[in-house]
């Protein structure tokens, strides 16, 4: 597989990557940016905002209507959260006209997002107090339909108490109570400040005819819009968000009631290893043999051949090292279900892993890393999250990696990590 080049300028980074097999040229624009509690909801409310208009066209028709006239181009923006850091990111998927046309389709729409990010002045378009009040009710919902999302509600309780007193365990939607306190004002401060320290890293990918050149314009571009006034900002070092697999705080046990039918179980484990680890491979091995698939000790023991649990999984978060195990059980099954989801646990410890088991996982992950590889955004995705854990990898070197697993990285890998949490949504007291 070809590997992304990179120019630089600053806190200002353009990826690019030819690749002739795709349809469409894919320009994504980055911002990264350390979750502070006292700005979290602000930060997590501007990618939603920026799509109902710019200066130059202030309101979310004007600017569908710009990118349908580019050959129906699409644009759009999204927030995301990686460990401790809010990521907020304008995508524009570029149909491949090259042959029907002779217009820089490409630099209007790279002009296009651009606008969508930094087009913005106080009190107007996006930043007007009817536009901001509107975002905010918006908003209200999207916090209150994440949390009734049960499962993946569970999963951010149980990571954000292994995660406790960092960034990490912060929310990515942010918080409900700081919503009423939010005016055009306060969010354009927290817009201008993502603008002055976050760092910035754009992506080109795909068929693009003078890619070298586009690219030197886009970083000319970015670093002609970005203020200048601000030091540039470095954020945290290598691994620095891998959560210790020792803790200060003892394993805790945290239950929560709510209005529901089906409990969530979760149990977090601290692996202390992260996305550049040289044990990275063995880890990942390790969640699928454990409960990364349907052939996985989880599935076929807690599932098929117990019925304890409707629903069951194993997740690995590779920013904070943190691997954790989803069940969704009848509330009368807890004791039962965190019994055999340990035993799973032991049978890897005790080296107790068939060569099916080795196999069908190897084989798993190659298929989704393979597939990975023929999508510019996941393409991005991957070289991003080297980005943000300061440790490149190449994919086809992790393929070759993970062939090289044994049955013994697994069990040395299993026996150093550290239960943390075992956190269980489930019914109010007196309900059935």
């Amino acid at each position: 597989m070809d590997s992304f080049e990179t120019i630089s300028d600053g806190r200002v980074h353009v990826h690019m990557l030819r690749h002739s097999n795709y349809r469409t040229k894919e320009f994504s624009i980055r911002l990264h940016t350390p979750i502070r509690r006292d700005r979290v909801t602000a930060t997590a409310l501007l990618p939603h905002m920026w799509m109902n208009g710019t200066d130059g066209r202030p309101s979310t028709t004007l600017l569908t209507i710009a990118a349908d006239d580019l050959y129906g181009t699409l644009v759009r923006s999204s927030l995301g959260k990686r460990g401790g850091k809010h990521i907020l990111q304008v995508d524009a998927s570029i149909p491949d006209v090259t042959g029907l046309t002779e217009e820089s389709v490409v630099d209007r729409a790279i002009d296009l997002a651009c606008d969508v990010l930094f087009d913005h002045t106080a009190d107007k378009g996006c930043f007007s107090a009817p536009a901001v009040a509107q975002e905010i009710d918006l908003h209200r919902r999207r916090i209150e339909a994440a949390r009734d999302d049960k499962m993946s509600y569970a999963l951010q309780r149980c990571l954000a108490h292994v995660a406790e007193n960092t960034p990490a365990a912060l929310p990515r939607l942010g918080y409900l109570d700081d919503l009423p306190q939010l005016t055009p004002a306060t969010l354009f401060d927290v817009y201008l400040a993502l603008l002055e320290t976050s760092e910035i890293h754009a992506y080109l990918v795909g068929p693009y005819a003078d890619l070298t050149e586009t690219a030197d314009k886009l970083l000319a571009k970015l670093r002609g819009i970005l203020p200048k006034s601000q030091a540039v900002r470095r954020d945290s070092p290598s691994g620095a968000e891998v959560l210790p697999r020792k803790s200060s705080r003892s394993f805790q046990k945290v239950t929560e009631r709510q209005d529901v039918a089906q409990a969530q179980l979760d149990i977090a484990y601290r692996t202390g290893i992260g996305f550049g680890d040289d044990r990275y491979p063995a880890l990942l091995m390790l969640n699928g043999v454990f409960g990364g698939f349907t052939h996985s000790k989880l599935f076929l023991n807690v599932r098929e051949k117990h019925s304890l649990a409707y629903t069951v999984w194993s997740h690995l978060d590779l920013m904070t090292g943190v691997l954790a195990v989803m069940t969704g059980i009848s509330p009368d099954n807890y004791d039962k279900a965190v019994d055999i989801v340990e035993q799973q646990l032991e049978e890897i410890r005790a080296g107790k892993i068939s060569d099916a088991e080795m196999e069908f996982t190897v084989r798993a992950l190659e298929n989704q890393y393979t597939l990975m590889s023929d999508g510019p955004a996941a393409l991005a995705n991957w070289h991003y999250t080297g980005v943000l854990s300061g440790a490149a990898r190449d994919v086809d070197q992790l393929i070759q990696d993970l062939r090289r697993v044994g049955k013994d990285d697994l069990v040395q890998v299993a026996q150093e990590i550290e239960p943390s949490t075992i956190y269980f949504l489930t019914r109010e007291e007196g309900t059935a």
